[in-house]
């Protein structure tokens, strides 16, 4: 069987992983296509990252490359940042009015 595109880890995240006796485990949460792909103790991502340069530096220098990795889209949209508030016409509306709490 061959794929089209090299598995890949896509994001690495500091995440508490919590068992199912409610104990809260500090470390690193790997994420690849298919979801969590590994979940490290700081030290077990240590061991990790020094094993990866030991092999990286193993390595042949390459002659040519797999073509870039393009960042895809993951289907949500960005985070709206202007302060202005807007109906769904996209005429700006007024203000609520401010509580105590703000």
């Amino acid at each position: 069987m061959t794929y089209d595109q090299r598995p890949y880890i896509g994001a690495v995240r500091i995440q508490d992983w919590i068992t199912k006796d409610k104990q809260r485990i500090r470390g690193i949460r790997i994420v690849g296509a298919s979801g969590i792909a590994g979940h490290l103790t700081a030290t077990e991502a240590l061991t990790l990252a020094d094993k990866l340069v030991d092999l990286v530096e193993r390595l042949p220098e390459p002659t040519t490359g797999p073509p870039a990795r393009q960042q895809t889209h993951c289907g949500l949209s960005p985070v709206h940042t202007s302060q202005t508030l807007t109906d769904a016409s996209g005429d700006p509306e007024q203000p609520l009015p401010t509580t105590l709490a703000d």
